[in-house]
């Protein structure tokens, strides 16, 4: 069985810069020799970064599922799922959540990673592990990526996936 790295990283509409959730997302499948999937909301996230955390704020207070744009059906040729996301709000984006809610997870170890400021999970993970738990999974140790240290943070990632 394989890997798979499905994230959710926002990206300022310039498309000249990759958000670090996704460089992350990237160094991971490579060291890992995983798959990479991109998750991606049907409704983009506004570029405007005072409109995007209104949207997102929304989202984490009301819990709402926004749809996404689906690339696989399930899950079946894969044991492990390392799933990346943004801290916002001390929390995960809600976009995450609809990911989970479209696969089973049953026998599946789901490695969490985040980036942020902080470097540190807030809530999130504790919020995702009953969700995983309910899904048949099992959620791991996760890793979280302070936003100065995405370029360096190879090593990190090495010693995280073991």
């Amino acid at each position: 069985m394989g890997s798979l790295v499905a994230y959710f990283s926002y990206e300022i509409q310039d498309l000249t810069k990759k958000g670090n959730t996704m460089i992350v997302a990237e160094k991971i499948a490579a060291i890992a020799g995983a798959d990479i999937m991109r998750i991606e909301p049907k409704e983009k996230y506004p570029s405007d970064y005072d409109e995007c955390c209104k949207r997102a704020k929304t989202e984490i207070n009301d819990n709402l599922r926004p749809e996404i744009v689906h690339h696989l059906h399930n899950l079946d040729a894969y044991d492990t799922i390392y799933i990346g996301f943004p801290i916002w709000y001390r929390s995960y984006p809600r976009v995450i959540g609809t990911f989970i809610d479209s696969f089973d997870f049953t026998g599946k170890k789901v490695r969490p990673f985040c980036t942020n400021e902080e470097g540190a999970f807030g809530v999130a993970a504790m919020e995702l592990e009953p969700y995983i738990k309910r899904r048949g999974g099992v959620l791991e140790k996760g890793l979280a990526i302070k936003a100065p240290e995405v370029s360096s943070c190879d090593d990190a990632i090495r010693r995280w996936i073991g």
